[in-house]
């Protein structure tokens, strides 16, 4: 099916037709829009009405900002209602004066401006003579009069002084929103060399959320990481937007958060520091026996700002060495002496010899039994191959019995990153603003494998070694043409490039221990993986299957906004480009020397007892692996290509003193990516069983995925106030969300790549190689095949492969968010919110295997197909389902007054919908053959979160209430505690079985239960934390009576505190001495038990998180601020 072409004007090229578009736009604004507001991503704008001591309206007032520390000023005057209104202002502290002729002037000191926010300062006026002035300090209390979207901002002052953990990177901080989970690590090591948090908002996928530096996109499209995170010494102030968001801001369903740094003052200002945390401060985990491994870890840097020619050009700057050595403690499971001679007696279940009985059934099958001993594998038979992959992998080392979690050893990580910032401002003149930011940052890694070259589980088999490099940089121009109008021009770079390569890169370890057809080349060096399961580890040997990869992305982001004020509307509209490039040479699904995976059905009795480690022990040892067994080989690298384009208009009307609406549009265009030249694409089309190439024959490069012109966004708010102390508000928007993942749908396909994927016919038969043979690790992989693509980019007959087929017809996925607020201003500098927030995804994303079993018992035969086919493989497309979020958001502020700044934020919510994303992505499918078993609670779903942060100046010493002269002043002065307290509940999940009774490919099974689910609360490997004895494996060929996500695991608490002492050297630098203490309490965050009733550890808990999560660490740190 064609695509859907461009109208003929712009089908030459999208991407200069956007240019001009953009430069249209800029010459026929002011003659559209004769006065307008500017775009907020990196600016801030500040309003208010003037009025007498009757409250009548002062209409030509002259109104004056003034930025305390650049000494920026604007003026304006006063329209018919005694409205002004400032756009485009920079972060900062402003000074506000009114001035008219009859009244005594009017000032309002110390207001804060943050980025993406609008301040409201109302001033009344006297009567009586311009020389006479009433001057008075803004409230701390700030409400939020004037907006309906839900936001939070951090201060620098948060950033700086609240304890963080993982780099003190600011993302952390994300938790003080409501709705907000835990920030936490995703990917491994490598991917996220920049150790980027992600957070789930409001119920959405973290890859809904949008990252940006001053309004600039930074974001690293494929696994939506944060590609260059500023050190939080370098932040101004980081607005985190999670609902109902300005119409300027799009591609996003979850949070945009928005980074501003600091820019140069008048005044010289900076700081050194120096952050050390080490191992002989930490506690041990509850489950370490051996002693702490050594770790180092130093956070170095500092930054300086000033004036280059003061009120004019200003310039900051800061520099950030990381040193991170890691001590690591692994347990991890290894096979038993008596496992690896074939006594499998201690397995708990029974093993059959698959040579027995009914091979393509698995009916009818002998018990082994060797030497009057049930299941004992003869020793002769067990593989010679498997025999040296043992010999690899060290004997349990931890006393007991236990056939898991029995093997534990220190391993070391290293870090090395290195980073800067550079920014300068120029006011060139009232008019004109101009700033310039570059951001680099270069990350080395080192992983030490747990068996040495052999690799191993340990650390996400994340083997390896890597190096990535990234940039950001941005310029932004703002012209004020008047008082009521402006405009802004902003281009923004964004690159990096990440290499990794695995341990045993360049070695030929698969031909050494006999699995032919392995080590071709460079990229295929090394050894193959061997999963195991039922509590043994995938990877008992080897490197994840990513490995070596390279890849690189650029993204260049052109933006145009104008705006201006007209009467009491502030219209404002915008156009964006952007350019997205990435760059891919990367193992998938099994990795460049591939996969041998063991199950259990190849030696169970279908319809015999249960099944447990003992069988994937066995399966190993007779080498006959079953499903997840294969091979994918790069033939080419791949490349994806994209333009997009958005625009945006919206209006905020003060329809009356008290009353603020907010309405606007935002239209949003994804160009169908394309590979970087022709034959870099392909989709699979599972009708005809062929492979369609893009730009061969009368192929088109987008392989024909619909070009969508549609999405219009509306965006609305309210916000009313009821008096000086109380705002209403509420809102509703939609929002889309792009492409919703990285290369894998374009690069695993052939040609791109071969892809070997080895299945079995049913759940108790051997995985089969193209040829029909059983695969085996003696018999290896074959030779790649080469791409022949014929003139019209048809390949017909597609060799057997798990392939992706994308659906032309995507649209994309959006979300319908809510809210209704009350905000309340309290006593003592506390403001109170109370919120509903809600939201509807509509058409998200999952992976869903079109060539599943949908007949259970039925194996290969209940796969479509399989019939017409003979495909086993997978064929995997994006399914698209709805997601709904509802909760009680309440937030409890109180910014810096009298030495105390807190946030306090509650969370009580539900979500559910069809899929959670996974760690690194999209989900996936979980039931085929009853679709909606697939509707729960979502994984990431925790009922209650509390999230309390503090910053606290003890109120003694010089300027305070007590003890505030003399020695005393001296000892007591200069304290100050900060914290970030969280309590939440627990995530849901699910308890599995073994698939083999099941036996329908790609569907997951669930545990059967006969009772009560129970806590009993156990920790460790000699008990387990719910009651098990109530759930079984279901015996027969239908799904257990146990649902997705039905079970709660441990909740979580932790607290993470600083004590700081500050000591006055000059009346201008300060020395600052703090300690740090993550998990102060020691209490970690376990994760959900072991879940499979297969498993030989369920039910049990045996291990916890590490970092600000895990164990009690302490860092210590010296500052010093001038």
């Amino acid at each position: 099916m064609r695509p859907i072409q461009f109208p003929s004007c712009m089908r030459k090229g999208l991407a200069q037709n956007a240019v001009r578009l953009m430069l249209l736009a800029g010459a026929t604004a002011p003659v559209m829009l004769p006065g307008m507001m500017i775009a907020q991503a990196v600016n801030g704008s500040l309003l208010g009405t003037i009025t007498d001591q009757s409250n009548a309206a002062v209409p030509g007032a002259t109104v004056t900002i003034t930025e305390v520390k650049s000494g920026a000023t604007k003026t304006t005057k006063t329209n018919e209602s005694g409205v002004y209104d400032f756009e485009a202002l920079q972060p900062g502290t402003y000074q506000v004066s009114a001035v008219q002729s009859g009244f005594k002037a009017a000032k309002v000191e110390n207001v804060a401006v943050v980025v993406n926010t609008t301040r409201r300062v109302d001033l009344s006026m006297s009567v009586g003579s311009t020389d006479e002035s009433i001057t008075v300090s803004a409230a701390s209390e700030v409400l939020k009069t004037d907006r309906a979207d839900v936001a939070v901002d951090i201060t620098s002052q948060q950033a700086e002084d609240l304890p963080l953990g993982t780099n003190r990177n600011v993302q952390g901080l994300v938790a003080l929103a409501p709705g907000a989970t835990k920030p936490h690590l995703v990917h491994s090591n490598f991917f996220n060399a920049q150790a980027s948090l992600s957070t789930e908002v409001n119920g959405q996928s973290r890859l809904a959320n949008n990252l940006e530096i001053e309004g600039v996109d930074d974001n690293e499209r494929s696994g939506l990481l944060q590609v260059l995170i500023p050190p939080s010494e370098a932040i101004e102030s980081v607005n985190v937007s999670t609902a109902n968001y300005q119409a300027e801001f799009g591609r996003v369903g979850g949070a945009v958060m928005d980074m501003i740094l600091k820019s140069g003052t008048n005044a010289i200002h900076g700081q050194a520091y120096e952050f050390n945390r080490i191992s002989a401060l930490a506690a041990k985990t509850r489950f370490q026996t051996t002693a702490m491994a050594p770790s180092v870890y130093n956070y170095t840097g500092g930054n300086i700002g000033g004036p280059i020619i003061k009120n004019k050009i200003f310039l900051f700057g800061d520099y950030l060495h990381i040193a991170d050595h890691q001590g690591q403690f692994n347990t991890v499971s290894v096979p038993t002496a008596a496992f690896r001679a074939g006594d499998l007696s201690a397995g708990g279940t029974n093993v059959y010899d698959p040579t027995t009985g009914n091979q393509a059934t698995g009916t009818g099958r002998t018990q082994f039994n060797y030497q009057g001993r049930p299941n004992v594998i003869d020793p002769a038979r067990i593989s010679p191959i498997a025999t040296r992959i043992l010999a690899m992998v060290p004997l349990p080392n931890i006393n007991g019995t236990s056939l898991t979690n029995n093997y534990s050893k220190n391993t070391h990580f290293v870090r090395t990153s290195n980073s800067f910032d550079v920014k300068a401002d120029a006011n060139i003149h009232n008019e004109d603003h101009l700033s310039y930011r570059y951001s680099w940052q270069n990350v080395d890694q080192n992983q030490e494998p747990i068996f040495g070259i052999a690799g191993g589980p340990a650390q996400g088999a994340n083997n390896a070694s890597g190096t990535q490099t990234a940039y950001n940089t941005a310029l932004n121009y703002t012209r004020v043409f008047s008082p009521r109008l402006l405009a802004e021009v902003r281009l923004g770079l964004n690159h990096y490039r990440n290499k990794a390569r695995q341990v045993d890169y360049g070695t030929t370890a698969s031909s050494a221990i006999g699995i032919p057809g392995v080590n071709v080349d460079a990229n295929t060096s090394g050894l193959t993986s061997i999963n195991l399961g039922g509590g043994l580890p995938s990877n008992l040997v080897g490197t994840g299957a990513s490995y070596p990869w390279d890849r690189g992305e650029t993204n260049i982001d052109l933006v145009n906004n104008w705006s201006r004020v007209v009467g009491n509307h502030g219209v404002k509209f915008g156009i964006e480009y952007r350019r997205v490039r990435d760059d891919l040479f990367q193992g998938q699904v099994y990795g460049q020397r591939g996969v041998f995976a063991f199950t259990d059905g190849q030696t169970a009795l279908n319809g015999g007892p249960k099944t447990g480690i003992a069988n994937y022990m066995a399966s190993f040892l007779l080498d006959i692996p079953g499903s997840g067994t294969g091979r994918d080989v790069g033939v080419k690298d791949a490349s994806w290509r994209e333009n997009q384009v958005f625009a945006y208009v919206q209006d905020t009307w003060q329809a009356s003193p008290k009353l603020t609406l907010n309405y606007g549009v935002r239209w949003e265009f994804y160009d169908p990516p394309t590979p970087r030249k022709a034959g870099d694409y392909s989709n699979y089309e599972p009708n005809t069983n062929s492979l369609i190439v893009a730009g061969i024959g009368s192929n088109p490069m987008n392989i024909g995925l619909a070009t969508r012109y549609r999405y219009f966004a509306p965006r609305v708010g309210i916000a009313y106030r009821t008096d000086a102390k109380t705002v209403i508000r509420a809102g509703y928007g939609i929002s889309y969300q792009s492409w919703p993942d990285n290369l894998n749908t374009y690069a695993t396909n052939f040609p791109l790549k071969q892809n070997n994927a080895y299945n079995p016919l049913n759940s108790y038969t051997p995985a089969l190689r193209a040829d029909g043979t059983p695969a085996s690790m003696a018999g290896g992989f074959p030779a790649p095949l080469l791409a022949n693509v014929p003139s019209n980019g048809i390949i017909t007959n597609a060799p057997l492969a798990a392939y992706y087929a994308i659906n032309t017809k995507w649209n994309a996925p959006y979300t319908q968010s809510f809210n209704a607020a009350l905000q309340r201003a309290l006593p003592a500098g506390f403001v109170l919110d109370i919120a509903y927030v809600g939201n509807v995804g509509i058409r998200q994303p999952q992976y869903y295997n079109l060539n599943a079993g949908f007949v259970a018992g039925a194996g290969a035969a209940g796969q479509p197909e399989y019939a017409p086919f003979g495909r086993t493989q997978s064929t995997t497309t994006f399914a698209q389902a709805t997601s709904n979020y509802n909760s009680l958001q309440v937030k409890l502020d109180h910014r810096f007054n009298n030495g105390l700044s807190a946030t306090t934020s509650y969370t009580y919510q539900k979500g559910l919908g069809y899929v959670t994303s996974n760690s690194t992505g999209v989900g996936s499918t979980n039931f085929y053959i009853d679709f909606h078993r697939n509707y729960s609670r979502l994984a990431n779903d925790r009922t209650h979160t509390i999230v309390q942060s503090f910053i606290y100046q003890l109120p003694f010493g010089k300027g305070k209430k007590w003890a505030n002269s003399g020695f005393v002043s001296h000892v007591a002065g200069g304290w100050q505690v900060t914290g970030v307290m969280s309590i939440e509940t627990g995530t849901p999940f699910s308890v599995t079985a073994s698939g083999t009774t099941l036996n329908a490919p790609s569907n997951t099974q669930v545990a059967n239960i006969n009772g009560k689910f129970r806590k009993t609360h156990g920790i460790g490997t000699s008990t387990t934390w719910f009651d098990t004895s109530v759930f079984s494996q279901p015996l027969t060929a239908a799904f257990g009576n146990t649902g997705q996500n039905a079970f709660v695991g441990p909740g979580f608490f932790n607290l993470d505190a600083s004590l700081f002492r500050s000591f006055a050297m000059t009346e201008r630098v300060i020395l600052e001495f703090r300690a740090e203490a993550f998990s102060l309490t020691n209490t970690p965050q376990y994760g959900n038990p072991s879940s499979s009733v297969a498993n030989s550890d369920f039910g049990q808990i045996n291990a916890s998180s590490g970092g600000a999560s895990g164990n009690r660490t302490v860092e210590l740190a010296g500052k010093i601020r001038f």
